[in-house]
């Protein structure tokens, strides 16, 4: 009953581009609906949020919207689909990333908390019913083919099987790697608590969580692009993690997006498949 129903909101959601139209903002100018109250908060958007912020509050910087414009040209229309560790930096980057380059912008896991009832039934869900839960991926990522213009914010079933890792392959795959311990603080923020008041909460969510991502990392991989907070905070001599921003994160995914395309340019000049 639950798969049917998730695989049939899927199916309904996916294929209603409408539901999610794209923001448009001027490369020259700050968006004309930015309130002074949003212009005071962008500070706090330059780093990364304790808690998933909406897409309406994630306003790229003039000069953020200047360099995507630059750097992405004529990859418009292909979708994106991020891979990765679960976690609130991973939907804030994703968010970010497509208002900067004027996509829309959709999460599978949402989408089905949406449907089942919440992040615990969710979770249900994937454990009792693993092919249920792949074959809704499966459906996703079949109706979002297609869309383009589209960064998808997939769930670990999109990389769990060879069907979905072949259906990543219509567009640009991006592993955004992220420190474990932002992943453990969402899944204990999610039940009320913290690391500061419950180390023991803390190291058993480090736990499970390292396990996921070593049994996935491999799959994660396979991905076009692989971001790493940890290699951005590096290559921007940071010495924390902490410093690195948002819009880090989304110029280096464009950097490589812009390497890409002439990579791929240079193969189909060669004349060899890309």
């Amino acid at each position: 009953m639950a798969m049917r129903a998730a695989t049939a909101a899927a199916t309904g959601f996916f294929s209603s581009p409408s539901s999610v139209t794209p923001r448009r903002f001027s490369s020259s100018s700050p968006p004309s609906s930015l309130s002074a109250r949003r212009r005071i908060r962008r500070h706090r958007l330059r780093a990364f949020p304790s808690s998933e912020l909406p897409l309406e509050e994630l306003n790229p910087s003039v000069d953020l919207l200047r360099k995507t414009a630059e750097a992405v040209g004529d990859f418009r229309k292909t979708p994106i689909y991020i891979v990765g560790t679960d976690c609130t930096a991973k939907r804030n980057i994703g968010k970010l990333l497509a208002n900067s380059i004027i996509y829309r912008y959709l999460c599978s896991e949402e989408l089905l908390e949406d449907v089942l009832g919440g992040k615990d039934a969710l979770r249900a869900f994937k454990e009792s019913d693993e092919k249920g839960y792949l074959e809704v991926e499966t459906e996703g990522l079949k109706q979002l083919t297609s869309m383009g213009s589209l960064v998808l914010c997939c769930g670990d079933g999109a990389v769990m099987n060879s069907t979905n890792l072949g259906l990543l392959r219509h567009g640009v795959s991006i592993w955004i790697d992220v420190p474990l311990e932002m992943a453990a603080n969402d899944m204990l923020k999610s039940t009320g608590t913290q690391a500061t008041t419950d180390p023991d909460s803390f190291s058993q969510a480090m736990s499970k969580l390292r396990q996921q991502y070593d049994e996935l990392k491999e799959r994660y991989g396979i991905s076009d692009i692989t971001v790493s907070v940890q290699k951005v905070a590096s290559q921007l001599g940071y010495s924390s993690v902490d410093s690195v921003t948002l819009e880090d994160m989304v110029l280096e995914i464009v950097r490589q997006i812009e390497r890409l395309i002439r990579t791929k340019a240079m193969m189909e000049a060669a004349g060899k498949p890309f």
